[in-house]
């Protein structure tokens, strides 16, 4: 029978523990710097009401995430409680107790300091009285809660509330708002819930409480996912996850991971589900959290019943069970039994399964647990369908339907979205006045301090121009004495060695004109006067690449064109070079270079290999970009098959110097197009 998710068990993955809203001086502190401030106080040896406060501050902190050294933080502030008869602290460090067993799987033991918080609270008189009171209604209507007694806990969250009012404790204020949402969220009444959140989220964000506002986010993500507005869920488990991963809360990020767990529910993303819930398990494992670990195996297997692995499915049930009952959690235990029968399908009518599961409708219903009634109709229909009893699944499926449009219709939906619309607006309205009265402030102030900014701001505009006409003095002499170095350099090239050149090149022609009859010395110096001439053309273009000139593009475009000419009339070839006011350009000596090598390597090896008629050169340039194109309709070429010389190499790491792309298209048979980009 294929059956469909129903989440009744979410708000016990939203437990939140409570520690932090219980009264002391340094739980509001950054972690970090409240764990170094209190053992500074621990550090000092006074066994005083400080130590005692810094003791439990560190027993909080500790909690969340090492149970055992929490504990002997504890045993410390009892100790000092004692013996100092402060019975406020004692209170708090009982209160921690309480949620330590409980979480342990210990409800004797955290029962039995519920009791003593609640004797402490019986004979409190003086001063601390009402915080004593209020102390010992958060932790009973915290017991209550986690241990499913919804309707239990309302009346303690209430009282709790009122007391903290009367002291003006707001911190504790907003976390025992938030838990009374919660509470309502446990019993299907999401608008209520929904209420106390945001109310709860204001006074976090006065606070400027992180860790608080986290909490609030997580909590209204669970009332949208039961409403089944996804998106909204995602937005602030989102909120909520990225503050918890800043403050390194594994606790807050295991009920996160749970949360995003039954919003993929939702969705009908069971793999996605069942990823998050087998995060959150291990989280709750790491920290041996025994009442989150039961509720994640009971959420795992409730995706594996929407997969129908009924084998995964009561593996996973019979697993929270075993929790439930050590954890002595009534309401768990009953809905996890129910489960367990309507997973019984094909089985004979059992009178003791039908009674059992009419017993956990009427107990949930007695608690108020709309959540789990409704999954109690919805199991009650299923067991009677696997009996073929097929009217009394019909009337609990009206039931379960029935059940669920009342705590989910489209009249609470609006209603929570107008909730949260009107939250943010008064927000708005907040900050807006907030704003303004800065602006007066700032508008205030603005007067007094114009004259100074003008004076510094004139001061620094002088300071600055001074430092500019500085560096461009400093930048032109170095320039001028560039200048001058090439200058010298090419002067000294073109007179020394290109006088000795010219000497080699014309002494090595009259020597080959007298030496015709030896062929083979004739040889040798014609090939000596043609090395002479090439090492004269090279050393030409070095000189005129570092000379600087007053046009350089007019120089290049000049160079280029007769080179061009030069080797096409020496090789008997036609040419074409065509540029659109290359000579209107100021290049600067690396760009000139990386140009000009690159044109006459590709000429040279179109003239070479190509056996084309014709060759043409044409350059394009914008103001950002110059393109330089070789073209030749010879022979062409397999560039995979031949071997890279050095002339293509050094063509590539030219164009890179240029901060350009080479780019080389050819075929054989088709000719060959080398292209140049590069940015101006």
């Amino acid at each position: 029978m294929e059956r469909k998710f129903i989440n009744f068990n979410m708000p016990r993955n939203s437990l939140l523990i409570c520690l932090i809203f219980l009264y002391s001086p340094f739980i509001c502190q950054a972690q970090q710097s409240l764990e170094d401030s209190l053992l500074k106080i621990i550090a000092l040896g006074k066994n005083d009401a400080d130590a005692a406060s810094a003791y439990n501050g560190l027993a909080y902190e500790y909690s969340r995430k090492d149970a055992a050294k929490s504990k002997a933080y504890l045993h410390s502030a009892i100790f000092i409680g004692k013996k100092i008869n402060d019975f406020k602290k004692l209170s708090s460090s009982y209160s921690i107790l309480v949620y330590l067993f409980h979480d342990a799987g210990k409800p004797d033991s955290a029962r039995y300091y519920l009791n003593l918080v609640k004797d402490i609270s019986a004979g409190a008189n003086g001063p601390d009285k009402d915080k004593i009171n209020s102390n010992y209604y958060t932790v009973a209507a915290l017991y209550n809660k986690k241990t499913g007694n919804y309707q239990k806990a309302i009346p303690f969250f209430e009282n709790a509330i009122a007391l903290l009012i009367k002291t003006g404790d707001k911190e504790s204020i907003a976390g025992q708002t938030l838990n009374l949402g919660n509470t309502y969220l446990g019993l299907g009444n999401y608008q209520k819930a929904t209420e106390q959140h945001l109310k709860a989220l204001k006074i976090f964000e006065e606070l400027a409480s992180e860790r608080g506002m986290s909490f609030c986010y997580q909590s209204l993500s669970n009332s949208f996912t039961q409403i089944k507005q996804y998106k909204k869920a995602l937005f602030y488990a989102n909120k909520s996850i990225k503050i918890k991963t800043a403050l390194k809360d594994r606790q807050g990020l295991g009920t996160t991971q749970s949360g995003l767990g039954e919003i993929y529910m939702g969705y009908g993303n069971f793999d996605k589900a069942l990823y998050h819930f087998t995060n959150s398990l291990n989280i709750s494992k790491e920290l041996k959290n025994l009442q989150d670990e039961q509720a994640n195996y009971f959420n795992i297997a409730k995706v594996y019943t929407a997969k129908n692995d009924v084998h995964q499915a009561i593996e996973y049930f019979n697993r929270s069970k075993q929790l439930a009952i050590q954890l002595r959690d009534s309401s768990s235990l009953a809905s996890i039994d129910g489960e367990l029968i309507a997973l019984q399908s094909g089985i004979e009518k059992n009178t003791s399964s039908e009674n059992k599961l009419k017993t956990t409708i009427q107990l949930f219903e007695a608690r108020g647990d709309l959540n789990r009634q409704a999954a109690g109709f919805k199991n009650m229909s299923d067991f009677y369908a696997a009996n073929k009893q097929f009217e009394k699944a019909l009337e609990y499926n009206n039931k379960y339907h029935q059940s669920m449009d009342s705590v989910r219709n489209n009249e609470l939906q609006l209603q929570m979205n107008k909730m949260e619309e009107q939250y943010n607006v008064e927000k708005k309205e907040k900050e807006i006045t907030i704003l303004k009265k800065d602006q007066l402030i700032n508008k205030a102030s603005l007067q007094e301090q114009k004259i100074i900014k003008y004076a510094l701001a004139l001061l620094v505009s002088l300071l600055i121009l001074i430092g500019f006409l500085s560096l461009n003095r400093f930048r032109l002499r170095n320039k001028m004495k560039q200048l001058e170095i090439r200058n010298q350099i090419a002067a000294d090239l073109h007179d020394e060695v290109g006088s000795s050149l010219s000497s080699i090149l014309m002494l090595s022609e009259m020597i080959a004109e007298k030496s015709e009859k030896d062929s083979l010395q004739k040889e040798m110096l014609t090939k000596m006067s043609s090395n002479a001439q090439e090492t004269m053309d090279k050393m030409s273009d070095i000189v005129w690449m570092i000379k600087p000139g007053e046009n350089e593009g007019e120089s290049l475009n000049q160079r280029m064109e007769r080179f061009l000419y030069d080797i096409g009339t020496a090789a008997n070839l036609q040419t074409s070079f065509k540029t659109e006011g290359l000579e209107l350009l100021k290049l600067s000596m690396q760009q000139r270079k990386g140009i000009y090598l690159i044109f006459k390597e590709a000429v040279n090896n179109a003239v070479k290999y190509s056996g084309a008629p014709l060759i043409e050169v044409d350059i394009k340039y914008d103001s950002r970009n110059m393109l330089l194109t070789i073209k030749d309709a010879g022979a062409g070429f397999n560039i995979n098959k031949i071997k890279p010389g050095n002339g293509l190499y050094n063509m590539k790491t030219r164009a890179k110097e240029l901060y350009g792309e080479l780019t080389i298209n050819t075929t054989e048979g088709n000719g060959t197009m080398i292209s140049l980009a590069f940015p101006l």
